[in-house]
């Protein structure tokens, strides 16, 4: 498993009370199992690259193009993605709680996207409702 910019996943994946965002993806999950109509609102595919002290360390697709949606692990099986995310794990889950401003990240560099930015103005409908991490 690899990023789409090439760093490779650690060879040892950390636990997951290591990684926050692991809960955060679940909880997607079920916002989209729940909301089916997610799809036909936000007609994407994102590729969230999840760092941790500057190193990669998860990949999730969040499907939310084709079918019913999903959150799956590692890179995407199906094509490209639309837009690729790469965060900290520690920003990524202060952005779900609403303690950080993604555009602030991005332009101080902590939060960088590839491929269609536009998609990113509808992640506001998976993080309605901050995540109860």
């Amino acid at each position: 498993m690899s990023f789409q910019n090439g760093n490779a996943l650690r060879s040892q994946p950390m636990k997951a009370e290591e990684l926050k965002s692991e809960t955060l993806f679940k909880e997607i999950a079920q916002r989209i199992s729940d909301n089916p109509d997610l799809v036909k609102k936000v007609k994407g595919i994102f590729e969230w690259n999840v760092t941790k002290g500057g190193e990669p360390t998860g990949q999730w697709i969040v499907d939310l193009k084709s079918g019913r949606g999903s959150v799956t692990v590692g890179p995407c099986k199906q094509g490209k993605p639309d837009c690729s995310i790469t965060v900290d794990d520690d920003d990524l889950v202060s952005i779900a709680k609403g303690k950080a401003n993604p555009q602030q990240l991005f332009i101080n560099g902590k939060l960088k996207v590839k491929g269609n930015i536009m998609l990113t103005t509808k992640l506001g409908q998976i993080f309605k409702e901050h995540a109860k991490i």
